[in-house]
């Protein structure tokens, strides 16, 4: 067995151990050998299993099985069975302990979602619903009395009657509307998907919360959600939260300051992490033959799951950043160095320049000392493509209140966002006081540090658009990384060399960022206007 990176203690728990065997199951997994597991020979199937269980996934199951830890998390490259492997730990707990409770949440809704049908596919074809294809109206009647029957089919279900119904004859349910989506348990026990928004988790309890594909989670909605998440455990005996994923395009937000904290040895955490050695020399990763070297020597699905010849296959298709994250959990090391790849900026650049639309967000920065400005508009076009643009690159800050003014006024419902630090708030307080007030948006450094992390998302996938301007080509190659002083992954544009002018990078950033915060998520009309 491959073991992997991991923290705390692996449980030898046997009946823990059993609970998975019986989610294994039901969802069509059995332990092929048994030789060396004796507690689980009682529970070999009689007929050949259609999905061997793997190694890694019972070295994942201990670790979440160890006592004594309130949060988890599981970081595996791609074709490890992570998902399936926690699902199954999970659906082995809801059978086998009354009302439990289990909330779970991917990347967005829609992912969430889709995650549900594919396990409602699987449970479907391994434990087939008897009353499938039967009207919702006439399911159960014929395990009612005839008057409960009469009853239900004229005037529905009634709290009276309620109590003779029989259990649905697989031992659950699974509710793929909007309201109400999830598995629930003949024995009270319920998985809820809901979608990665704090609000959904209000006034819910948890015995376990459940978040998947946490690195592309934007970094402040992250934290929301986990605050709204968290206080699930509080009138919960033994509740944790798990959070699992591949390496981030980035070192920033929850998912990675759980990585980070579990490699570091932190003992109120657990989990496992099946990664390459974070010192592997790039030249391994450019190089095919060492790369799959190193593929077969750390990646536990190699021959089981998947094949060496699709991991080749896969890493001449992909760039080797985006390979190294997927198949061997090697997060980019950006900090101190050029932060925005130059091939992708150049490849990013707009074939044409399509019209601004009728309003637009727009960002200001002003370098430290006041002696440069720069204003950048952003939007997204409908298919959520990214355009950034420089509107005024400039010495100096006395021009900046009437040119805000004006660009707000002609683009209506707009407002510029500043830096709530340093001259950004200085200057905009300054213009609050001018008869003639721009309408201004206050944005947070950590607003600031999303917009950053989206910026090298939309550039990495292929949905950033810019105009080739000069000072904003300038700034992107003189751009690094630095960690802001109090908050440990959460970082900001800086210039590589101390002086250099960066201020068109963060207008756009800023820009990019106010657009995203309050006019994507809003319907048409209803972006509310602030003034700082």
């Amino acid at each position: 067995m491959i073991l992997p990176e991991f923290h705390g203690n692996l449980s030898d728990d046997d009946e823990l151990r059993r609970e998975f065997l019986v989610g294994a199951r039901a969802y069509g997994f059995e332990l092929v050998d048994l030789d060396d597991l004796d507690l689980l020979r009682s529970m070999k199937a009689e007929s050949p299993p259609r999905f061997a269980i793997q190694p890694q996934q019972l070295f994942m199951v201990d670790a979440l099985n160890a006592a004594g830890y309130d949060e988890y998390v599981v970081e595996a490259m791609r074709r490890v069975s992570k998902t399936t492997t926690i699902f199954m730990w999970l659906l082995g707990r809801l059978l086998c302990r009354p009302g439990y409770y289990v909330t779970f949440s991917a990347q967005n809704g829609k992912k969430g979602s889709a995650r549900l049908r594919e396990w409602k596919n699987r449970l479907d074809k391994t434990s087939p619903d008897p009353e499938a294809g039967i009207p919702p109206w006439r399911r159960g009647l014929a395990t009612k009395p005839a008057r409960v029957q009469r009853h239900t089919a004229l005037f529905g279900a009634d709290d009276v009657f309620d109590t003779l119904e029989e259990p649905s004859k697989r031992g659950f349910r699974i509710m793929m509307g909007e309201v109400g989506k999830g598995i629930y348990f003949d024995n009270g026990a319920q998985l809820l998907v809901f979608k990665p928004d704090a609000d959904d988790y209000r006034g819910e309890a948890g015995d376990v919360s459940w978040v998947d594909e946490f690195q592309e989670v934007d970094p402040e909605d992250g934290a929301d959600l986990l605050a709204g998440i968290i206080p699930l455990q509080d009138t919960r005996d033994e509740a944790a939260l798990i959070v699992s994923g591949t390496a981030g395009e980035v070192r920033v937000g929850p998912f990675w300051e759980r990585v980070e904290r579990i490699r570091k040895g932190d003992p109120d955490i657990g989990g496992v992490d099946y990664c390459a050695p974070e010192e592997t020399p790039w030249e391994i990763v450019e190089d095919e033959e060492s790369a799959m070297q190193l593929l077969k020597r750390i990646h536990p699905g190699i021959g089981t799951l998947t094949t060496e010849t699709k991991m080749r296959k896969n890493w001449r298709k992909m760039d080797k950043p985006k390979w190294a994250r997927e198949y061997l959990s090697l997060w980019p090391e950006t900090f101190g160095v050029r932060a925005v790849p130059a091939e992708k900026w150049a490849d990013a650049v707009a074939s044409r320049r399509p019209p601004k639309p009728a309003r637009v967000a727009f960002g200001l920065a002003i370098k430290p000392g006041g002696g440069v400005a720069a204003i950048a508009a952003a939007w997204r076009n409908a298919r959520g493509e990214a355009y950034v643009e420089i509107i005024e690159h400039r010495s100096g800050t006395d021009w900046l209140p009437e040119r805000c003014a004006e660009l707000t006024t002609t683009y209506r419902g707009s407002t510029i966002a500043y830096d709530d630090i340093g001259e950004g708030k200085a200057t905009a307080t300054e213009m609050l006081a001018l008869p003639r007030r721009p309408k201004l948006r206050m944005q947070t450094y950590r607003e600031t540090a999303s917009g950053c992390v989206q910026i090298l998302r939309d550039l990495e996938r292929g949905k950033l658009r810019h105009f080739d301007d000069v000072g904003l080509n300038a700034a992107v190659a003189r751009a690094a990384k630095r960690e802001t002083r109090n908050d440990n992954g959460v970082w900001l544009w800086t210039p590589a060399e101390k002086g250099e002018d960066i201020t068109c990078l963060d207008a756009a950033t800023r820009a990019l960022r106010n657009w995203d915060q309050h006019y994507t998520r809003r319907p048409s009309g209803s972006t509310s206007i602030m003034a700082a």
